[in-house]
């Protein structure tokens, strides 16, 4: 059983585990408040890197009375799990993403997606020809590490034949950890969150992986390469945290600039996981941005 994030209540709907394949892996799928007929306003969120759907129990508790809200893990993580497929990219999980979406025939959803999830969501929105009414990018990084360089300074400053190896030796929580701790040294203070109960449910999420999953996840964020951001037509909204990392918060700005119609906001009092460190803020500006869709 997953750890369930802090700052959440007990649903307000019965969640439904959608157990259908989707592409060659069943993903698993919860939906909430689906009792009302089809007429609501479908959200989706999609977690990030080495957590769950679980980090988005907040924003069920506060969206299922007016929305119908679906949360998925993509491949390698909470219950969908190990996979077979050799490689994982970045188009991968959206194709998944995708598919899910296809099977439970949701129409013209808002998609919200946090890190991984963002970047995941921005690839479905840039790559697909599905109608979003509308795309929620939160802390949304480019690739790993998040800074600016082309692949070929990427492979020669940080080659993954050198990394891997320690990742398993270490495992994937001590990995994060060192992760968290080079990104901490540049910055000069906390980054994942400023929550200590945030902070430690995010790395319980990760000491649960699998090392050779936390490999292949992190090797589609080291290979990732978002182009196409011209093609997403979608409103736009972008939150970030104050205490965001430096390098997130650019990359965060370009693409605020790349996007036809897009906004942003920044959440104040919290870290790299804005919807956990500070879920009122978080959740009233989701909130307002879909009631103007909605208008």
């Amino acid at each position: 059983m997953s750890p369930t994030p802090p700052g959440s209540d007990a649903p307000n709907a019965d969640a439904l585990d959608d157990g259908r394949s989707i592409v060659d892996v069943p993903l698993h799928t919860a939906v909430y408040g689906d009792g009302d007929g089809d007429d609501r306003q479908t959200i989706v969120f999609v977690h990030g890197g080495w957590l769950s759907g679980s980090m988005w129990r907040p924003q069920i508790d506060h969206f299922a009375d007016d929305y119908r809200v679906v949360t998925v893990d993509l491949r390698g993580h909470g219950q969908t799990g190990a996979t077979g497929e050799r490689d994982y990219t970045i188009e991968l999980f959206a194709d998944d993403l995708q598919q899910t979406m296809a099977a439970l025939d949701v129409d013209a959803p808002i998609l919200c997606g946090l890190s991984l999830g963002g970047l995941v969501a921005r690839t479905y929105a840039a790559t697909t020809d599905d109608d979003l009414a509308g795309l929620v990018l939160a802390a949304t990084v480019e690739s790993l590490p998040p800074v600016p360089m082309t692949q070929l300074q990427k492979q020669f400053l940080f080659p993954k034949l050198s990394i891997y190896p320690t990742f398993r030796m270490l495992g994937s929580g001590a990995s994060f950890r060192m992760l968290l701790q080079s990104v901490r040294a540049v910055e000069g203070s906390a980054w994942l969150a400023l929550d200590d109960d945030v902070r430690e449910y995010a790395l319980s999420e990760v000491d649960r992986f699998p090392i050779t999953e936390f490999i292949k996840v992190f090797d589609a964020l080291y290979d990732a390469d978002p182009r196409d951001v011209e093609n997403i037509t979608a409103p736009t909204l972008l939150l970030y945290g104050d205490h965001e990392a430096k390098a997130v918060v650019a990359q965060n700005r370009r693409l605020a600039r790349s996007i036809d119609d897009a906004t942003t906001t920044v959440v104040p009092d919290a870290g790299h996981l804005s919807n956990l460190d500070n879920t009122a803020v978080f959740n009233d500006t989701v909130e307002q941005f879909a009631e103007r869709l909605g208008s």
